[in-house]
């Protein structure tokens, strides 16, 4: 079964997220960065666009909504402030 989540991503906040299973990822709005921990690149994605992603770990910045869809789609979602950030980026 095909599972989707949508979030809303606010400006100065930083979403971390883990993926246990492969997932697409749809910016329905807005733009993002993420960075993956089994990427050597960070991705930008902006209003219409996706991307297939691994399962594994994700730090999403911008401001933005977001779709994740996928099979057995289970994600766990921190949001984090600035403050934090610096802790979240040792990943």
């Amino acid at each position: 079964m095909v599972t989707y989540l949508r979030l809303n991503v606010a400006e100065n906040e930083l979403l971390v997220v883990e993926l246990s299973h492969a997932a697409q990822l749809w910016c329905e709005d807005g733009g993002v960065w993420l960075t993956h921990d089994q990427l050597s690149e960070d991705i930008e994605l902006y209003r219409g666009e996706h991307r297939e992603l691994m399962m594994g770990k994700l730090l999403i910045e911008g401001a933005g909504r977001l779709c994740f869809c996928g099979e057995n789609l289970q994600i766990s979602a921190v949001s984090k402030s600035n403050a934090q950030e610096a802790e979240l980026l040792a990943f």
